[in-house]
C-alpha cells in the first residue's frame, strides 16, 4: 500500500478510527473485569438515526484495523466492539461464540460477529465451519 493512499484513508476516516480505538480499549479494559455476558447486556441497538450511517464493512474495517495497536484486543473484544458500533448506528447483529478441538486435544474457543446473515468479523465461512457453535449474543 502506498503512502498517498494510507493519508487519504486515514484523513477520510480519522474520526471513525479514534471512536474505533475508544470502542476497542473501552471493551478490551471491560473484558478484563467483567464476564461477556454482562458486558453484552448492556450493549443496546439506539433507533435508526436520520443522519446516513456508515457500512458495516466500514467499520469492521476500522474495528479490525484499531484492535491491531490494542494488546490482547482478540476475537471477543473485537466482536462486541463492531457490535456496540453497529447498534449505535441502528443496526443489528449477532455474536456467536464457538469451540473446537485443537490439533493437540485441547478446547480452542472463537467468536465471531454476523449482521444480516454475514460474517463481518472473525474469520471465512469455510473457518468458521470447523466451530461447533454455543452461543450467540444479540443486544437488546
Amino acid at each position: 500500500m502506498n503512502a498517498r493512499r494510507v493519508f487519504v484513508l486515514g484523513s477520510r476516516h480519522f474520526g471513525l478510527l479514534c471512536r474505533a480505538l475508544a470502542v476497542v480499549v473501552t471493551f478490551r479494559l471491560a473484558l478484563l473485569v467483567m464476564k461477556h455476558r454482562r458486558i453484552a447486556q448492556h450493549i443496546k441497538v439506539a433507533p435508526a438515526p436520520s443522519r446516513p450511517v456508515r457500512s458495516p464493512y466500514v467499520l469492521a474495517w476500522a474495528v479490525k484495523h484499531t484492535a491491531r495497536i490494542v494488546p490482547f484486543a482478540h476475537c471477543l473484544t473485537q466482536a462486541l466492539s463492531l457490535q456496540y458500533l453497529l447498534g449505535q448506528q441502528g443496526m443489528t447483529s449477532t455474536i456467536r461464540v464457538g469451540v473446537q478441538l485443537t490439533g493437540n486435544g485441547k478446547v480452542g474457543a472463537h467468536a465471531w460477529l454476523l449482521h444480516d446473515g454475514v460474517v463481518l468479523l472473525g474469520g471465512s465461512e469455510s473457518e468458521l465451519a470447523a466451530f461447533t457453535k454455543m452461543v450467540d449474543l444479540t443486544p437488546s
